[in-house]
């Protein structure tokens, strides 16, 4: 028997109540089944749990007829307060209120003496201690990425030079190939 079952075993068995035989059946459910009938106790439509879930609508009309024909095919509106009512009885077998918390000692169980704090000398702190953390790639030595020339007392006009002479270059290779395309052109 699952653990809802177990929780609801002890619970009084409501004869007249037409929900009793389907809370009964409500343990032995799948999963899937639960996750439907958690929205139609909502009193939502298949095609909103359909939506809700991923899922086709058919697939949930399927698993809320295979529930339906379990319990004896009542209405959807009793199922979904039949499974309104189950979800409450569970709630309430899987929270009893105890007596006595069994973690909190009785307030005469704990000595006097260890109630109240000690005084602030005995609690005082030692001197501070500094840590260095130095990260592992701190100690490699890597060659130079940029060479000297990009990198020195005049870093700004050097790279301004570069690039300079790199547009240059992409527009000759441009010029060029237009040339080349345009002499093929005529050739054909």
């Amino acid at each position: 028997m699952s653990v809802e079952g177990e929780a609801l075993r002890g619970r009084p068995e409501r004869d007249g109540d037409p929900g009793s035989r389907l809370r009964r059946i409500f343990p032995k459910l799948t999963v899937k089944q639960h996750e439907v009938l958690r929205f139609v106790s909502e009193n939502r439509t298949s095609k909103e749990i359909a939506y809700e879930l991923g899922i086709s609508e058919s697939a949930v009309n399927q698993r809320i007829e295979a529930v339906r024909g379990r319990a004896g095919s009542p209405p959807r509106a009793e199922l979904a307060r039949a499974y309104r009512q189950y979800l409450q009885d569970l709630e309430e077998a899987c929270k009893p209120v105890p007596d006595k918390i069994p973690q909190v000692p009785d307030r005469d169980a704990v000595p006097q003496s260890r109630r109240q704090d000690g005084p602030a000398e005995e609690l005082s702190l030692a001197d501070a201690v500094t840590f260095t953390l130095t990260p592992p790639w701190q100690g490699e030595r890597i060659g130079r990425v940029v060479p000297e020339v990009l990198d020195g007392p005049h870093a700004g006009l050097s790279r301004t030079a570069a690039m300079i002479v790199i547009a240059g270059g992409m527009l000759l290779v441009a010029m060029i190939g237009l040339g080349v395309v345009e002499a093929l052109s005529d050739l054909i």
